[in-house]
Order: structure tokens, then sequence, then C-alpha cells
């Protein structure tokens, strides 16, 4: 994200819900990855509506963003305790 927004205790409860997730899906055998990546990109360059610039698309995309990082960087956010 471009600008700092202090996080709600919702936005930090569903960011990590989403890194959770993701983290166990990519960790599960024969999970597609590079379907989740592909969707999550499809979401990200074509933002919902009012979510089209500045604060309003960085937070739009921030979730987004965390379903195609790859298992390593996954992982050290969880070792890092950072969303």
């Amino acid at each position: 994200m471009s600008e700092q927004h202090e996080l709600t205790p919702f936005e930090k409860g569903t960011l990590a819900a989403i890194a959770a997730l993701t983290l166990a899906l990519r960790k599960s055998p024969g999970f597609d990855g590079d379907a989740l990546t592909r969707h999550a990109k499809f979401f990200y360059n074509h933002p919902a509506a009012g979510c089209v610039s500045g604060a309003a698309l960085d937070a739009y995309e921030w979730p987004l963003s965390v379903l195609t990082k790859n298992l390593f960087e996954l992982e050290t956010m969880v070792e890092n305790d950072h969303s």
C-alpha cells in the first residue's frame, strides 16, 4: 500500500484469516496455486466500483495481494507476525 492506513480490528482479522487460508491451501497437496494467483490477479486488475484510485484502491488491493503470495512469503509473514 502506498499510504499508511490504520487497520481496524476487523481488517486485521480479515487479513490474518486470508493469510491463514492461503497458507493452508498452498501447503495442500494437489492444490492449484497458479489458479488462485491467476484469479486474484484478475480482481486486482479489475477493481470493484469505488476502488479505482488512491486509498480505496490500496485498501482493495491489499487482501488480494495476500492471495498471490507464494508459500515462502506466507511463512515469512506468519513468522514475522505481519499481514
